[in-house]
């Protein structure tokens, strides 16, 4: 069961989940959605009030509203528009280690690539099929243990080999158990 109030203020979409956005004791912004039937409980989404006007561009844009401008009330009648830092590009590995390259130009980075291939050299299988040779010879030695004829017999025994009686084997005894039950 959950302690929050989803029939308060803070709810802003009642069609779905209902979710309620608010801040909490250190400042973040909270989003948070009520849990479904199948939820175990509700859903939270934390982050810095600074990154509020970014994350609420990022919405924009993936909802399609790459059109809608943010500005800001200065008092009055007057406006100023709101710059938002653009989202950076995802880059590529190549991109990623160019960038690297050249943050370190103190690195000899054809000697550290080369190094980098013999390490990998020396980790790599040495045949990637050696595992299944493996396999197949473990199965050839089960063939042939399973296959070894058993030692011959030299003797034949009997079947029921008696046992010693117990050291109690009195108190079974018909006649001791009729003397008890008569005292």
């Amino acid at each position: 069961m959950s302690d929050f109030d989803w029939d308060g203020s803070d709810v802003v979409l009642e069609h779905q989940p209902k979710t309620a956005v608010y801040t909490n004791d250190r400042g973040q912004v909270v989003i948070r959605q009520e849990a479904g039937s199948l939820d175990p409980e509700d859903v939270w989404v934390y982050f810095d009030a600074a990154n509020a006007l970014s994350l609420c561009k990022a919405i924009l844009e993936a909802a399609g509203h790459d059109d809608i401008e943010f500005v800001r009330n200065c008092g009055g009648l007057s406006y100023e528009d709101i710059e938002i830092p653009e989202r950076r590009a995802r880059r590529s590995p190549a991109e990623q280690v160019e960038q690297m390259k050249a943050a370190r130009p103190d690195v000899d980075w054809d000697k550290a690539s080369a190094d980098f291939d013999k390490l990998a050299a020396k980790t790599a299988p040495k045949d990637p099929t050696a595992a299944e040779r493996k396999r197949r010879q473990r199965e050839r030695e089960r063939d042939t243990r399973d296959t070894t004829p058993l030692a011959p017999v030299t003797s034949v025994t009997s079947a029921v080999t008696p046992q010693p009686a117990p050291r109690d084997a009195w108190l079974f005894n018909e006649e001791a158990k009729e003397s008890a039950l008569a005292r």
